[in-house]
């Protein structure tokens, strides 16, 4: 090995702010994109009684109890 291969450092820095956000990445990502968010439906949602539907459920009964009131 040289001295240079050495000392060879790479420094990878994040973008900041909402260029940091590629649209096209995520277009193009947005079948993993949906499978990633089913699956933390599911995760959370396991356990409960009604399983996924309650994820849909909980806020509607919700919206529902603020009507009426």
């Amino acid at each position: 090995m040289t001295v240079m291969e050495k000392n060879h450092e790479i420094i990878i820095r994040p973008k900041t702010g909402w260029a940091a956000v590629n649209l096209k990445e995520i277009w193009a990502f947005r079948d993993l994109l949906y499978f990633l968010a089913w699956r933390d439906v599911k995760v959370k949602y396991k356990q409960a009684a009604l399983g996924a539907a309650w994820a849909i459920l909980q806020p509607f009964l919700t919206m529902i109890i603020f009507l009426v009131n």
